[in-house]
């Protein structure tokens, strides 16, 4: 059941880059943020609407979670206007790492043989991945220093609201954590606005916007409350490893729409991340059923 939670929270954040700078290039920046946070609240209210009435301890560290949540949200959409999708991925190689550095600090969690392997596995399959596909391009398709400085501040952001949420999510349930996470960042976004001189009366409304900011709220809450179910049902580091498939489908999302060629980089990379990934999540248990039958022959 984890692995299926896995893939499919792979598959659905995979469509998330593309979506996002196409919704960028639509929406001032937090404009973007504030409906994106507030439509996603509104899709998950009747099923969290407890949660919120009843008080939890940690407040200290949900605090904390919700910025280190709403700081992802805002670097990555102010990264991924000025650099190319596959970077934006990319970037994020180095989460389960720094989510393990974390975890093995604040959590005290141990890496197993078989994660330590999968991780290895899976980062020298997304770096053949990135190697051959900007390969022989020129300098634009790697985007720009500020765009991917943005975006590391989203990873940087990303990893350590992993570790915290992990910390409170015994005490909080998916729905709860992930509609707090998508309300303060509505509200921050909404006050950050008339700083960067944007305004709600401003937001565009036609047919283009109101699909695409759809689109994100769908995705984005589907996403959320898959990785939210992660973090509470395995652990930090292994939650993390989601971001490698997740580059793989928006990698794909860029080939379909932005035009860049499926390459034998890609394939010989998705085949090594998806190999990475089982060896972490389930390759502990399958041997177990694989060597089952050979012990009583």
């Amino acid at each position: 059941m984890t692995l299926l939670i896995f893939f499919l929270t792979a598959i659905v954040g995979g469509t998330g880059s593309p979506l996002i700078k196409h919704a960028v290039e639509i929406f001032p920046p937090m404009s973007f943020i504030f409906l994106r946070g507030i439509l996603s609240s509104i899709l998950i209210l009747p099923f969290a609407y407890k949660e919120i009435k009843n008080p939890k301890p940690h407040k200290k560290l949900l605090f904390i979670s919700t910025l280190l949540f709403a700081a992802n949200w805002v670097f990555f959409a102010l990264g991924i206007q000025r650099t190319t999708v596959l970077m934006g991925q990319a970037i994020y190689i180095p989460t389960g790492i720094i989510v393990a550095i974390i975890g093995f600090i604040f959590l005290k969690e141990k890496l197993t043989r078989e994660q330590i392997s999968g991780l290895v596995i899976t980062l020298l399959g997304l770096s053949v991945l990135i190697v051959g596909s900007v390969k022989g391009q020129d300098l634009s398709s790697v985007g720009t220093p500020l765009g991917n400085l943005l975006v590391v501040g989203g990873l940087l952001s990303w990893a350590s609201f992993t570790v915290v949420s992990r910390k409170i999510s015994a005490y909080y349930s998916t729905f709860g954590l992930t509609i707090i996470n998508f309300a303060t960042t509505a509200v921050l976004a909404l006050a950050i606005m008339p700083l960067v001189g944007e305004s709600p009366t401003s937001i565009p409304v036609n047919s283009s916007s109101v699909v695409s900011i759809l689109s994100v709220t769908a995705g984005t809450t589907a996403f959320f409350l898959l990785y939210q179910y992660l973090i509470k049902n395995t652990s930090a580091f292994l939650a993390s490893l989601v971001i490698y498939p997740v580059s793989v489908f928006g990698a794909l999302g860029g080939i379909i729409f932005y035009g860049e060629k499926l390459t034998p980089a890609f394939v010989t990379g998705s085949a090594l991340i998806v190999l990475g990934v089982f060896t972490a999540t389930s390759y502990q248990y399958a041997k177990k059923y694989i060597r089952w039958p050979l012990i009583y022959r």
